[in-house]
């Protein structure tokens, strides 16, 4: 098996490389590491001789060209701009680049040849329709996608996704390649920084911050593990290979919905710190609740492994380590 991964370096993408290594696949990882993690594709490199190809560069038309012959069995497109503090910041930049670089990789798709086409989407397409109560929760993968305040930054990462999906299921017939999107819903793991609301939490713990900050503790999301994230991909890649799923939208998150408020309590309890907690009001445009509708995910036989407190420990001792100083 011969995937294309780009966003290789990224939380879910160097777990999915991992992942496709470790069966013996061969994998052209790219990325332009923008956030790191190069030297962590570095040393699957050295692991897993002649079967990794790194690219690092940013993605474009060109770079594709040069560096991503083809044909392919499958092609992974996780490359994007994520992170809610950045997009709010940069929304212009999060659009332009988000659905630039899937259109020149569905185009690439369409000149070099794939089996299967699989797009990194968000619950965020369908989020501002939780609250005007136009969708239902636990929400299955076909309801109407929508955005609360086109004017809002923050819609511009749900808008590039949208627009991701629909040029995928465009390009699919034109390129006759299974297309599959997953709609990720707050994948978490060590790797990942602190723009996000578990590695912020334990951030926090860290520097023994009190009070304790936590932001829309009424709310609720559910959170999946990272390398249950990877393990979903590889699962949809395969049956869509083997012809024993159909192309489509694809929720790929854990049923279990957790009060922020809770997983606050958590994080703490974890990370052995006692600060008190200090409720303050959600970030505009976030949502009061988001947990997916997996049944879809679970008839090709997934089931999430890690529980919240495992994986939640597992980042915490990621974090603790990367602070000390090396061992002698």
């Amino acid at each position: 098996m011969r995937t294309l991964v780009t966003g290789a370096a990224g939380v879910i993408g160097f777990e999915l490389v991992r992942r496709l290594l470790e069966r013996g696949g061969d994998v052209l990882a790219l990325d332009q590491g923008r956030k790191g993690g190069l030297e962590d594709l570095e040393r699957l490199r050295e692991r897993h001789p002649g079967s990794l190809s790194l690219v690092r560069a940013e993605l474009g038309t060109e770079i594709l060209r040069e560096h991503a012959r083809g044909p392919f069995d499958a092609v992974a497109h996780l490359a994007a701009i994520v992170g809610v503090r950045y997009v709010c910041d940069h929304p212009y930049e999060t659009l332009s680049v988000n659905v630039r670089s899937t259109l020149d990789v569905c185009d690439h798709a369409l000149r070099e040849g794939c089996k299967v086409f699989l797009f990194a989407s968000s619950s965020e397409n369908y989020a501002s329709g939780v609250d005007a109560g136009q969708v239902p929760v636990p929400t299955p993968e076909g309801v109407p996608l929508s955005i609360a305040d086109i004017a809002l930054p923050r819609w511009s990462y749900a808008a590039s996704k949208i627009a991701g999906e629909a040029a995928l299921f465009g390009a699919a017939p034109l390129g006759g390649f299974v297309p599959l999107v997953a709609r990720f819903h707050n994948v978490y793991g060590p790797r990942m920084g602190p723009t996000h609301v578990i590695p912020e939490l334990i951030e926090r713990c860290r520097r023994r911050a009190d009070p304790f900050p936590v932001f829309g503790p009424e709310q609720t999301r559910s959170f999946l593990y990272v390398d249950d994230a990877a393990r979903a991909l590889c699962i949809l890649l395969d049956a869509a290979l083997a012809g024993t799923a159909p192309g489509g939208v694809y929720n790929v998150g854990s049923p279990v919905e957790t009060r922020i408020e809770d997983l606050a309590r958590l994080v703490l309890e974890v990370c052995g710190h006692q600060g008190r907690i200090e409720a303050h009001p959600a970030p505009p445009g976030s949502v009061g609740r988001r947990v997916p509708d997996v049944s879809k995910l679970a008839r090709l036989g997934f089931q999430p492994a890690v529980l919240l407190e495992e994986g939640v420990r597992a980042c915490w001792e990621a974090r603790k380590a990367s602070s000390e100083p090396p061992r002698r």
